[in-house]
């Protein structure tokens, strides 16, 4: 479907007015929503996003997770919409891949649209380094989601 048509902006924007219910799927409103890139599962990158779930002493009814492919592209407007969360964590997924045009500071709460974000790299990314993963720490998990600095999730 070739919704905006011009030479200016490419097709490929128009991903970001189709329905997001089939990434979606069964979601309900939670205060923290998880992008991720998508995994197998029982892979050695679920294993390690479910520690760091857990590190963030986050309970599966405080949040949804949803997994894309590293080209997927997911409307932020219709997810603000659907699922209206306070806290957004980017794991390896890029502010663009959800039509945002800002870039973020990695590893660090960003405030945006009335919400905090935690972009972050990939968790294989994660794993290679390891300095970037305790920057994460330090700067991102621990005052987000334990210290909750930017408010009760």
């Amino acid at each position: 479907m070739n919704i905006i048509k011009s030479d200016i902006i490419n097709s490929e924007y128009d991903a970001f007015w189709e329905d997001i219910s089939p990434v979606t799927k069964d979601a309900v409103q939670r205060p923290v929503l998880i992008l991720v890139n998508q995994y197998e599962a029982g892979s050695t990158e679920e294993v390690q996003l479910m520690k760091m779930l857990a590190a963030c002493e986050l309970t599966t009814e405080q949040y949804n997770l949803i997994t894309l492919q590293q080209d997927d592209k997911a409307a932020w407007h219709q997810l603000r919409e659907k699922l209206n969360p306070k806290f957004i964590f980017l794991i390896g997924i890029l502010p663009s891949q959800l039509g945002i045009s800002s870039m973020f500071r990695l590893n660090e709460p960003n405030n945006f649209n009335d919400r905090i974000w935690l972009p972050t790299l990939s968790i294989n990314e994660l794993e290679q380094y390891k300095e970037t993963k305790k920057q994460l720490w330090v700067n991102g998990i621990s005052p987000v989601f334990i210290n909750k600095r930017y408010g009760a999730i």
